[in-house]
């Protein structure tokens, strides 16, 4: 009974299946790149810290795209972007598996951002659109559970790509998974912006300014903040301390992120009750604390099975914690800012997701390779964040259910 009606806003909502569809091929399309980037850049004869550049000029592209194109999708409608930012993302990724060059492949991976940053910003104003308020806790999480699939079957795809026809395949099979994306939009999906709004023009100066509600302004230092740490540690923090203090080999840190995405999958049939019951707001101050909670069982444990159940811990935090998020950022917002919202949210979010790795590494250079202080540093900001959620979303509370 818990998965039938956890699908069952598909019946309710026919846009919502092909939108779904279109969000796992563009996360599919990142998560093909991800195991192959760096060895790729390292056949340009490249140094180690470019390589470190490539994830860091994707995250700018989507950064640059978010708030224009929020602003965009809000006066000509969501399909548009829909269609032109999945086109975009397979323009710039034959184009990397055709460079010549470490500066090409570079300019590619920032176009490759902005084609997400525009996909991805008019896709959430577009789940905004069609969540009201007795489906928003549902919506969300089937859109977090879309994100978690195609990021999931991503890298298996890219490697086995890379492994039987060489590391350039891989984006083309990324342009690939784009077009298909762009081709759901054209002849799957109409456009969920009302023709009234989207005839409204552009906010002014004094209208933007107004957009930074303290609830709003609350959930997008959060979600910097979430986003500053889900880099940081899966990319680095829970590898480096796999290795360091348990001993385990790639293969077996590899099998912990497995788990903890498959964990975060898992509790999305949960989330929906849980947001429903208590509300968005709670849920999202929860779901922060114990992402710090499981931080701190990484570094504290001292032994195998400690290292293990922070795995579960951090996967069952944040499964519950992105959806709350989505769901009390459209609560936040007027129906009429849907776009310039999510385009600001996101943009908070992909501050902390091109600054977190870049942070902590530093600190654990400054600190002589002392992860403890990447650790406590991520733990402290969470902390803060949710703090300062708390006390701006009071507010909000009635609504946001």
């Amino acid at each position: 009974m818990g998965v039938i009606r956890f699908l069952e806003p598909l019946r309710q909502e026919k846009r919502l299946a092909p939108l779904l569809v279109m969000i796992a091929c563009i996360m599919m399309g990142s998560g093909l790149v991800a195991p192959i980037l760096s060895l790729y850049a390292q056949t340009f004869g490249v140094a180690g810290t470019l390589v470190g550049t490539l994830v860091t000029m994707f995250g700018i592209g989507r950064l640059v795209a978010n708030l224009p194109s929020g602003y965009l999708s809000q006066r000509y409608g969501r399909r548009p972007l829909l269609i032109g930012g999945p086109l975009i993302v397979a323009a710039s990724s034959i184009g990397a598996a055709l460079a010549g060059d470490f500066t090409a492949l570079l300019v590619w991976r920032f176009l490759q951002g902005v084609g997400s940053g525009v996909y991805l910003t008019a896709s959430l104003a577009a789940m905004a659109d069609i969540s009201p308020p007795n489906r928003r806790a549902a919506n969300m999480a089937l859109y977090q559970s879309s994100l978690q699939m195609g990021a999931s079957f991503g890298p298996a795809v890219g490697g086995f790509a890379a492994h039987y026809f060489g590391f350039a395949s891989v984006f083309w099979f990324y342009a690939g998974v784009a077009l298909l994306a762009s081709a759901a939009a054209i002849y799957a999906f109409e456009d969920t912006l009302d023709k009234a709004d989207a005839r409204k023009p552009l906010p002014s100066a004094v209208s933007r300014r107004g957009l930074m509600t303290a609830p709003f302004t609350g959930v997008c230092i959060l979600s910097c903040i979430v986003f500053f740490t889900r880099t940081a540690t899966l990319f680095q923090l829970i590898p480096f301390l796999g290795a360091e203090n348990f001993g385990l080999d790639l293969g077996t840190i590899g099998l912990a992120l497995t788990l903890c995405a498959f964990m975060n999958f898992a509790m999305l049939p949960i989330t929906t009750p849980l947001i429903e019951k208590f509300g968005p707001r709670l849920n999202v101050i929860w779901s922060t604390m114990g992402t710090g909670v499981a931080l701190a069982t990484f570094y504290l444990s001292t032994s195998q099975i400690g290292f293990w159940l922070a795995v579960l811990m951090l996967g069952a935090a944040t499964g519950v914690n992105y959806p709350a998020i989505s769901t009390f950022t459209i609560s936040a917002l007027p129906r009429e800012r849907y776009g310039p919202g999510m385009g600001m949210q996101r943009s908070f979010g992909d501050v902390g997701f091109v600054f977190g790795p870049v942070m902590v590494g530093a600190l654990s250079d400054f600190t002589g390779g002392a992860h403890g202080a990447g650790v406590a540093l991520n733990i402290a900001l969470l902390c803060v964040a949710a703090l300062v959620f708390a006390i701006t979303s009071r507010g909000l509370r009635a609504e946001a259910r």
